[in-house]
């Protein structure tokens, strides 16, 4: 399974022109919004709902399996039907959201990855639930995953799959390098030393490519940060110097200590390819890929683990995912019906069997304690460590100019690591870009 959890931020407000047509699609909703096509109810008096979901695979199943549980149970004793429908990737959702918004045929709820929130909520598409959501679930949820939930305030999104980066690392190749493959690299000093050493059985030691969401961990874990705060991104910040120090030490890495750069767009298809191939001994991917790292590795004869995304100064991790959310035109019973689903598919429970089927986090910090979790922790002791990773997470960007500013800074990080030269003007240059299609955007 390909990493669905890194950001795919929606290109519906890139620009200011972006966030006028918003604005002009929230006008168009009127006072009541515009009507749901499930906005019916069956001849038996069940009310109808459509939920959108993206992504296949064990995330589809899931869905799936959600739905049909929440229509068994609680859709049953309360008179509530819901159809899930797949509508491919978050891009292709947050498309046809807004085209189904224009056109009056909107789902009732939906996953919404979770840097689109800010500028969802802006164009009236999606609405504050505040009221349906108990003090004692927000708290349940980890602090870093509800920093992306709410815009000015009030409350839009639910944690739903969401996820953090991590470290990857073959035990298999760092026992044959003589390395202790017990425990994954801590610091960005060991993993200099276990690539160097790993040079001596003829493969790469850190494999990478200019992913923001990765770089920010990267940057996040040496003091400082891409985006400013994180959440508004009103400012590049990967000309300041400890991000600029992370490209210099990649720099370095890949000049002398055998980390391996891969460019151009199917990059990261690349590092999947040459970690599945033992080519590459170390990679950073979603934890979301765990369990599909893990199967790969068992049917290629080797073994995977995991560990925190190294730090110079620091832990700190950037989340990712998506959470759910409710349309912007519901009113009334249906409002209240669309509730019931997000506090269904967000409960302890549906925590848990979210998180084991499709190897997303566990969301709750409660569910910890389920005896399903410690059974399995204590089988797939990798999942204790991306759980872990959690005290360390923070809320990702949110500027509908992101998509962007991110291409500018993925042009100037390439333009850089193919060279030798020192990467300060060219990140200063382009971080002036970036932030002013930031400014533009907040």
């Amino acid at each position: 399974m390909k990493d669905l959890s890194r950001r795919q931020f929606v290109k519906l407000g890139a620009t200011a022109t972006g966030a006028a047509a918003l604005a002009g699609l929230s006008a168009c909703s009127g006072d009541g919004g515009v009507a749901s096509p499930a906005a019916s109810t069956s001849s038996d008096g069940t009310i109808e709902l459509t939920y959108w979901y993206c992504w296949t695979d064990k995330i589809k199943e899931n869905n799936e399996e959600r739905i049909q549980e929440f229509n068994d149970t609680i859709g049953k004793e309360k008179g509530i039907h819901v159809t899930a429908e797949s509508q491919g990737s978050y891009d292709d959702l947050n498309s046809k959201l807004k085209s189904a918004f224009v056109a009056g045929e909107a789902p009732d709820v939906c996953v919404m990855v979770i840097n689109s929130t800010k500028v969802f909520a802006d164009g009236g598409m999606i609405q504050p639930i505040d009221e349906f959501i108990a003090d004692d679930d927000l708290n349940d949820f980890w602090p870093g995953l509800m920093e992306n939930c709410k815009v000015d305030g009030k409350l839009y999104g639910v944690p739903y799959l969401r996820s953090t980066p991590i470290l990857y690392y073959n035990k298999t190749l760092f026992e044959k390098a003589g390395l202790d493959a017990s425990t994954a690299p801590a610091t960005w000093d060991d993993m200099v030393k276990a690539s160097d050493a790993l040079a001596k059985v003829g493969v790469k030691g850190f494999g990478f490519c200019a992913d923001t969401w990765l770089l920010e961990a990267f940057s996040f874990c040496n003091g400082g940060s891409l985006w400013g705060d994180g959440i508004l991104g009103t400012k590049a910040t990967f000309a300041d110097d400890p991000a600029v120090d992370m490209v210099r030490w990649f720099q370095d890495n890949v000049a002398n200590h055998n980390y391996s750069f891969v460019a151009g767009t199917n990059a990261s298809d690349t590092l999947d390819s040459n970690a599945a191939n033992q080519q590459i001994a170390m990679w950073t991917s979603s934890t979301a890929g765990l369990t599909n790292y893990m199967s790969v590795a068992e049917q290629g004869g080797y073994e995977v683990s995991v560990g925190f995304i190294p730090k110079n100064a620091q832990n700190k991790v950037p989340t990712g995912g998506c959470n759910l959310v409710m349309c912007g035109s519901l009113e009334g019973e249906r409002r209240e019906a669309a509730a019931e689903l997000i506090n269904f598919m967000t409960s302890k429970d549906s925590s848990v069997k979210n998180h084991l089927k499709t190897g997303y986090l566990l969301t709750r910090k409660s569910a910890s304690d389920d005896d399903r979790i410690k059974d399995a922790y204590a089988e797939t002791p990798e999942y204790q460590v991306a759980f872990d990773q959690l005290e360390y997470a923070v809320g990702d960007c949110m500027n509908s100019g992101f998509d962007e500013a991110a291409k500018i800074y993925i042009d100037a990080f390439e333009g850089v690591m193919s060279t030798a030269e020192d990467p300060e003007d060219k990140l200063k240059a382009a971080a002036e870009q970036a932030t002013s299609v930031l400014a533009q955007n907040a």
